[in-house]
């Protein structure tokens, strides 16, 4: 799936700590009369304005948003996955990773204290031309703005609100990395490179194929048919690590902040 991995780099991390603070706040076509007669005794997801998209178990779906379609679809499906594969995430595991992004956070704002440091004492220094002091300016804007973001690195400074935002969003990302591997382990495939980590995309088309068939899901309205899947069968949409690589072999060894 879209960005629901791991962090593994600063800048995921500082978005993972935005996102906390966001959280903190706050099968085949069928005939169309038949799928609206059956929508009216199921549960409704989206704008009930809408038109009827699809289905996904036992809920009716109702939008002109292919990517909500199929947002909506997976979700459930893999809700469903995770229940049969027995896949869970342990306190323990929350804690790692945590603490794990806490200390990429840490980082990522001495490196930047040091960085703006380092440009306030070539431009206390002089000699520099105005297009060369306005560069060196607005670079150092900027990174007092990220370290101002990034919180003054304390993680145990955390409101209750916070610290419980934290392990929530800490569960949702190694969870999905845990069906990801899964996912990994029974269909195999190629794996996409994606921001958040790796995503096994073709094992999520086999299984969506394979839940399709079964009549886990639907696709009622045809013009959402092809953007629906063709973020798993469009392969310009992707980098793929090498066939027998060493990042490949490796994707699904070690999760992020995870204890096993």
């Amino acid at each position: 799936m879209q960005a629901l991995a791991s962090i593994r780099t600063p800048l995921q991390a500082a978005a993972f700590l935005s996102a906390t603070r966001r959280l903190a706040r706050l099968g085949l076509m069928v005939g169309v009369a038949a799928a609206l007669a059956a929508a009216a005794a199921q549960n409704v997801e989206g704008d009930p304005n809408a038109p009827l998209a699809g289905r996904v178990y036992g809920t009716a779906i109702r939008t002109a948003d292919a990517e909500m379609l199929r947002d909506e679809v997976l979700r459930r499906l893999t809700e469903r996955y995770a229940a049969e594969k027995g896949l869970s995430v342990t306190a323990a595991e929350q804690r790692a990773y945590v603490d794990r992004m806490q200390a990429a956070l840490r980082q990522d704002r001495e490196q930047r204290i040091a960085r703006r440091d380092a440009l306030n004492r070539r431009l206390a220094a002089g000699g520099l031309s105005e297009a060369e002091r306005r560069k060196l300016a607005a670079e150092v804007e900027a990174l007092n703005q990220a370290i101002a973001a990034l919180g003054d690195g304390a993680g145990g400074a955390a409101s209750a609100e916070d610290r419980k935002a934290r392990q929530q969003i800490a569960a949702a990302f190694i969870l999905q990395w845990k069906i990801n591997r899964a996912l990994y382990r029974q269909y195999g495939g190629r794996i996409a490179y994606q921001q958040g980590g790796p995503e096994p995309v073709d094992a999520y088309r086999l299984f969506l194929e394979e839940r399709q068939a079964r009549g886990d899901f639907a696709i009622y309205d045809p013009k959402l048919e092809a953007p629906f899947w063709s973020y798993y069968r469009d392969d310009s949409k992707h980098s793929f690590y090498p066939r027998g690589s060493r990042q490949e072999a490796e994707a699904f060894k070690t999760p992020w902040g995870s204890t096993k």
